[in-house]
Parts: C-alpha cells; structure tokens; sequence
C-alpha cells in the first residue's frame, strides 16, 4: 500500500502542472481530458500494485503511462506537439529531479525505504515548497513558447532536453536504493538539474531574441508599407499641387491683361472706374517665390511657406534641389521636405513664448544632397530607445521614421537632436 501511495504522490503532480499551465488555452473538451487523465491514473495505479503484487519491475509501465498522458494532452489541445513536448519535458525533469533528492534523503539521510510512507511525506513537502515559485516560472516558459512562431526550431529543440532526460532515466534509478546509494546517481541527478536550467535558461533567451527579431521585422514591414502609402500619397498631392499653381499663375496672368484691357478701355473720362481697376491690378498676388529648380519641391515647400507667414514664424529658406535626379524619386523628395516643415510649424504652434522660426537650407555637392534644418520649439520632447514619441498621439512619431527611411533607401541617412529650444534636423541622400 505505501509502494502505491508513493507511485500516486509522484505521478499527481504531472497532471495538475498541464492543466495549471494549459487551463486557459483552447482544448478540444476540457472535460474529456479531465476524464481520460483520471482514467490514465487509476490503470497506472492498478498497474504497479500488479507488479508489487508480482514482483515486477514497474519503471518501463511507468514511462508507457507517462507517454499515454502526453498523448492525452495532444489530441485535446489545440496547441503545435513539438511546443507541447517541449513543454512536458521540462515537467518531466522537475518531477526526475524532486524524485532523485526525495530518493537520497530516504537513503542516506533518514535511512528510510525509497517507496515508503515517510518517502511518500518528503516528497509532498518538497512539492508543496517548490511547486508554487515554479508554476510561475513554467507560466513563463510555456506563454513565451506559444507566442514564438518557429516551426522548424521547434520540431528540432525538444531533442535537446530529451537526450538529456533519457541519459538520467538510463543510468539512474530512483527506485532502487543500490543505485541511490551511489555517487554516481548523486552526480547523475546533480548534472541532470544544472542542464535543465541551463539549457532552459539558453533557449529562453534564444527565444526572446527572436521574439524582439520578429516584433522588428513586423514593424519594419509595417513602416515599409506605410512609407510607400505615404509616397504615393505624396506624389499625387505634389502633383495636383504643381497643377494648380501653375493653373494659379496662368489665371493671374489673364486676369492681369483683361484688367489692363478693360483700364484702357475706360480712358480718362472715368477717373474713379480707373482708380478702382488700379487697386484690383496691385491687389493681384505677385507670383510664388521660387525657392529652387525641382517644381514639386518647390510646390510642397511653397504651401508650407505660406502657412509659417500665416502663423507669424520667421522663416528662412534657402534650397538647392535639382531639377531631374536619377535615383531618388520626387515624392521622395517631398516626404523628407514636408516631413521636416510640416513638423517644425507644429513644433512652432506648441510654443507659447520666444522667438519662432525655422531655417531650411540644402545643397547638392558629388551626387548628394544634403538637407538641413533647425526650428525653434518648446524643448520638451518624449524618446524611446532613440525613438521620437509622437505629440499628437500616444505612439512613435512617423514623420522622422519616414524621413530616416527614405535617406537609407538612397545610401544615406538622418540624424534629429533637441539642442535647448532649438530642434536640428540634418539628411543626407544620393541623387
């Protein structure tokens, strides 16, 4: 009877661990598998009285059974196998190793059969002290497994702690007290609990590089797509805007000359008739400045002109852009000089006091174009591991991400550095 109260008290724990680890992950019928565990517990049970009854060697019933519940946890989780065994085995090396020091203390310290009622006692004590701090560590283990994504690792990684369990199993025997009593089972067990924590300790940190490996490459797709929504975006609001100032500049023409054609018409007998087409004719808009060749550059940095005059920042351009570049596109141009100017006027309009400008200025030297720019702004800014926080919303600037892409697409590149109340902006790219 003690044997079998033995058996119970080291097989139970292998069973309440899954469901503690797996209770909230999707099962095909959690109470079937309930059931069938149960079922899986009493047959072991009344196996080994059998074999106690018979003098049997139990340990090869033993591992069966410990299979058929594996398998009982695989056709009832909606889980991958090779994560799962991956899982069951570092429960299966727990158990081996509170087995083999249960197994030692009864031998050599309180000299006590191995499969005896005292035995059976120092086996729920050590589980009762241990379990709890290690069911967070398998959580742990068991969440990270599941949210790695590496088919092919994990058809492969579970040989690892597998060859190491079988080589304890095959040269140690907690059941029988010649083997316990060996120095050999004591390095065996010793060895088999250093390997566990650290091949566990390994594959972990493996496992959260290739986490964050992931996590990156996603947000790289991520920004990747979103730069090219964001030029293609551009090139047609570059484009639309280059038509209509040029549909601007034309109908400020004619209006011009029918004006002139309607003052000559009216003569001199009309003084006032006159006076009046001569203020329509001054309070026509002169043309827009033309800050440098590109036209759709010059379209974007002109609509940005407009709106820092609007808001009373003082504003200094000065570009050098060529018109025709062979290998950045002008939609890429226009989202590194909207980015930048659309970005300082919003860091102008956060200020409450100071002096409020920008200073934009870019020139072309051996096929590369360097851009520069400093704003004046309200000196707080938000980083994240070198990344500027968004102050529209709670998330990562894209402007700058856009920019910096763009620049390295074209071997170059973008550095952005608050220096007091002044933000320093600085790209370089090869056209």
């Amino acid at each position: 009877m003690e044997q079998l109260f033995y058996i119970f008290c080291t097989t139970l724990p292998s069973h309440i661990i899954p469901f503690a680890l797996f209770w909230n992950f999707q099962w095909r019928s959690r109470r079937l598998a309930l059931a069938l565990v149960a079922v899986n517990v009493l047959c072991k049970i009344t196996a080994a009285a059998y074999c106690a009854v018979n003098g049997l060697y139990f340990r090869n019933l033993e591992l069966l059974f410990a299979a058929v519940g594996f398998l009982i946890y695989c056709c009832f989780l909606r889980l991958n196998p090779f994560k799962m065994l991956f899982t069951y085995l570092l429960i299966v090396d727990y158990l081996l190793i509170i087995r083999g020091i249960v197994s030692v203390l009864a031998v050599q310290v309180f000299v006590i059969p191995i499969q005896g009622w005292g035995s059976s006692f120092v086996c729920i004590l050590l589980y009762g002290v241990t379990l709890p701090l290690l069911l967070r560590f398998f959580r742990q283990v068991a969440n990270l497994v599941y949210r790695t994504d590496a088919p092919r690792l994990w058809r492969i990684i579970w040989l690892v702690p597998a060859f190491v369990t079988i080589l304890a199993l095959l040269f140690t025997d907690s059941y029988l007290e010649s083997s316990v009593d060996s120095g050999f089972f004591l390095f065996c067990r010793i060895g088999l609990l250093i390997c566990v924590f650290a091949i566990y300790y390994v594959l972990l940190q493996s496992l959260e590089g290739l986490e964050q490996q992931t996590a990156l490459r996603q947000r790289l797709i991520f920004e990747s797509r979103l730069l090219e929504t964001q030029i293609t975006e551009q090139k047609k609001h570059s484009q639309l805007m280059v038509e209509h100032m040029a549909e601007l500049r034309r109908q400020r023409h004619d209006l011009r000359h029918q004006l002139t054609v309607i003052q000559g018409l009216a003569g001199a007998d009309n003084p006032k008739l006159k006076e009046y087409i001569d203020s329509l004719l001054n309070a026509i808009p002169t043309a827009p400045q033309v800050y440098c060749e590109n036209q759709a550059v010059n379209a974007i940095v002109s609509h940005y002109a407009a709106l820092y005059r609007k808001q009373s920042v003082e504003g200094d351009i000065r570009l050098v852009v060529p018109a025709k570049t062979e290998q950045v596109t002008d939609a890429e141009l226009c989202v590194i000089f909207g980015n930048l100017l659309e970005n300082a006027l919003e860091a102008c309009g956060r200020m409450t006091e100071g002096r409020r400008f920008l200073r934009l200025s870019s020139d072309v030297h051996l096929g590369t174009l360097t851009i520069t720019m400093d704003n004046s702004f309200d000196g707080q800014v938000k980083q994240e591991n070198g990344r500027y926080r968004s102050s529209k919303r709670d998330d990562f600037g894209v402007g700058l991400s856009s920019i910096l892409a763009v620049a390295r697409r074209h071997g170059g590149d973008a550095r952005f550095e608050p220096d007091g109340q002044v933000f320093r902006s600085s790209v370089y790219l090869s056209v």
